[in-house]
């Protein structure tokens, strides 16, 4: 009895375990033409090593690029022209977040989105469904399948022994 009860709060706890975590990247303006680049998980867990990439809008040139440090924070300087700050924390955790204006504004405007393909896009964009979702459905079906099946297995020995009785 207590291996059946193990075995159902595995099965039930299992999504749980399995739910992954969700990258947060954090951007604030320390109005000196410069800004704070936080990454961490929804989990409050830091991102040390994730690559912290500033792309210009215009063209999708890397204009900056580096490794956040143990603190999960960096301090960059603002470009001048358009950008987006892309985190990125390795398979199946990218976010992407429009760049900050320095003071005085871009110098320069966006012309076309040519090159827009070449910009890094977040990953959830790209995942219609998420792999707990998938991996939770999956198990869901299975367990009510193994439901029927035993449910047949027990009704055919219920009316076995009723037919045997008389």
């Amino acid at each position: 009895m207590n291996k059946k009860k193990i075995i159902y709060f595995i099965l039930l706890a299992l999504p749980a375990l399995i739910y992954a975590h969700e990258l947060i990247l954090n951007v604030t303006n320390n109005q000196d033409n410069t800004i704070t680049v936080e990454g961490l998980f929804d989990t409050g867990e830091l991102t040390p090593e994730a690559q912290v990439r500033l792309e210009a809008l215009n063209t999708g040139e890397v204009l900056y690029k580096k490794r956040l440090p143990q603190t999960s924070k960096l301090t960059i300087k603002i470009p001048k022209e358009p950008y987006q700050i892309v985190l990125d924390g390795g398979p199946h955790f990218q976010e992407v977040k429009e760049g900050i204006a320095p003071k005085e504004g871009f110098s320069k405007n966006i012309t076309t989105n040519k090159k827009e393909k070449k910009l890094s896009k977040s990953r959830d964009e790209d995942d219609e469904y998420s792999t707990a979702l998938i991996i939770t459905i999956t198990l869901a079906f299975l367990l009510l399948f193994m439901t029927i099946i035993i449910s047949i297995l027990n009704t055919n020995k219920l009316m076995s022994q009723l037919r045997n009785s008389k």
